[in-house]
């Protein structure tokens, strides 16, 4: 497997870009006030975020990433956001649950849609993607 790896110009345009939008929120431990990971709030069309979720692994099935969530769809659906809608690998159990629990409701099974890596031939290794959406009403 081909694992793509950024130069360290790359890094430093990565980061310059997550310290200077607005898309990227840090997650913080209330006691400690430690990062311990991030949303992403894409703005895209129509009024609708997509989110995505980094956590590290050891505050994986706390509870972290949920009571994020449910403040990012408090605050987005006050703000008059009217949709936000996520991508998830049908394989990562965890996100899919975690976004049935928050309400989502799944809308698609996209067949081998995406590839991130490729094969000792450089053959694309494609993957399914789950579609959840959340509306508010």
């Amino acid at each position: 497997m081909n694992i793509c790896r950024m130069s360290l110009d790359e890094a430093r345009d990565n980061l310059n870009w997550r310290i200077g939008t607005d898309e990227m929120i840090a997650v913080e431990l209330k006691e400690t006030h430690k990062m311990i990971g991030n949303i992403y709030l894409g703005k895209r069309d129509f009024n609708s975020l997509e989110p995505g979720l980094v956590f590290y692994r050891h505050f994986w099935e706390k509870g972290y990433a949920k009571e994020s969530c449910n403040a990012m769809l408090r605050l987005s659906f006050q703000n008059g956001v009217h949709r936000i809608f996520a991508e998830c690998d049908p394989e990562n159990i965890s996100s899919w649950k975690l976004l049935e629990s928050l309400g989502f409701e799944r809308e698609a099974h996209l067949k081998q849609n995406v590839y991130f890596w490729t094969d000792e031939n450089g053959q694309p290794i494609r993957k399914d993607t789950f579609i959840y959406a959340k509306v508010n009403i």
